[in-house]
């Protein structure tokens, strides 16, 4: 039975991440201590033989993706790394770039939560509940809901397994709340009311059966500190 290692990477923080601004699909550049933390998700996995190395298509993603590799032991050619759309973050549709406190707290204040802002309302509710929020408030309804997110990142993870071989490390470097959500899928046990930590691992095994994606074997770590 095939089995593929997924090594799931947070983008080191950006100038939107250090002022607290919403930032899906918008992107911003990695602060210094961005960089820093690309490079020490470089040295947590600078023994992984990567098969293959994937990112989302923004610039934080991609940067991050090229400062791992470069700390890798089994460094791949730059123009080797896929950028895949999949793996975006979430869109907020009409609130990207507003800042995520006074966003959040409009948002949440009428749910009664202990504090209104996504990790409280996670917690309480769960990730699907407090993501579907964004879409059903957006005035234009662009912002994407759980599910919408769920099926392209569903998409990402079928393309990259069945290109993988049996045994393959894939790193795929990504953003915060599609690793809950990716964790929120495969283990619902696990705490995912704050978000992963930039520069973060999370790592994960799928295994096949008629050559779909369909079953976890075990969620190795979900590590909030880099």
């Amino acid at each position: 039975m095939k089995t593929v290692n997924y090594y799931f990477v947070r983008h080191g923080q950006t100038l939107f991440n250090r002022y607290r601004h919403l930032q899906g699909w918008s992107d911003s550049p990695l602060t210094e201590k961005g960089v820093a933390d690309a490079k020490h998700a470089g040295d947590l996995l600078t023994d992984v033989n990567f098969a293959n190395i994937y990112c989302s298509d923004t610039t934080r993603a991609i940067k991050t993706a090229r400062y791992i590799n470069a700390q890798n032991q089994h460094p791949k050619n730059e123009k080797e790394i896929e950028m895949i759309s999949a793996f975006r973050e979430q869109f907020f549709g009409y609130f990207e770039g507003a800042n995520s406190v006074e966003t959040e707290f409009k948002l949440y204040q009428q749910h009664s939560t202990v504090e209104p802002t996504l990790n409280a309302m996670t917690a309480m509710h769960g990730i699907k509940v407090a993501i579907d929020i964004w879409k059903d408030v957006d005035p234009f309804h662009d912002a994407e809901s759980y599910d919408e997110i769920v099926t392209r990142l569903k998409q990402g993870l079928d393309y990259t397994f069945k290109k993988a071989q049996d045994g393959d490390h894939l790193l795929v470097v990504s953003h915060g709340t599609l690793i809950r959500i990716l964790t929120s899928m495969f283990n619902d046990q696990i705490d995912v009311s704050h978000s992963p930590r930039n520069g973060s691992v999370t790592e994960l095994q799928l295994t096949e059966n008629s050559g779909q994606i369909n079953t976890l074997v075990k969620l190795l770590k979900y590590k909030k500190e880099a």
